[in-house]
């Protein structure tokens, strides 16, 4: 009677745990419309102060999917460094929220240079902003007016 009991509990205990197991996966799958390779990609709860381990690198108008459980989740692309002016550089960054409750689509573009389709459901678009070049003022040589013949 005993070995039947205990054979029951666990039994019941594997039912409960299968149905209230993880929590449903779902796909994302992030596309990456910018002229330069996305060096770092992460995917973690929104509020989470640890974003993980990177999930991979796409390649410029590459993608890749990802699985992660549904729910409330941050979307962060690090792209590879840029030469900004002779002076700086630069490795921006853009990121995004979400919803997950069905399979979705990331868009990472350049600022810009807005994808045709972000309007579609279930389809997010993120934007790297490029810091702009600091160019040197023109000097007054060159302004000076051209001589007259």
């Amino acid at each position: 009677m005993r070995r039947w009991y205990n054979d029951g509990v666990k039994a019941l205990a594997f039912v409960v745990l299968a149905a209230c197991g993880g929590a449903q996966l779902q796909t994302i799958q992030i596309v990456n419309k910018s002229a330069r390779p996305i060096d770092q990609l992460y995917v973690y709860p929104v509020g989470a102060a640890n974003h993980g381990t990177s999930r991979g690198s796409v390649a410029p108008n590459g993608q890749t999917e990802v699985k992660v459980a549904a729910g409330n989740v941050e979307v962060l692309a690090v792209s590879s460094k840029l030469q900004v002016d002779e002076h700086t550089r630069d490795q921006p960054s853009a990121s995004g929220d979400l919803e997950l409750r069905a399979p979705a689509q990331v868009i990472f573009y350049d600022e810009g240079s807005k994808p045709p389709g972000l309007d579609r459901p279930g389809v997010f678009g993120f934007a790297f902003v490029i810091p702009k070049g600091k160019a040197p003022p023109p000097s007054s040589d060159d302004q000076a007016p051209a001589p007259t013949p």
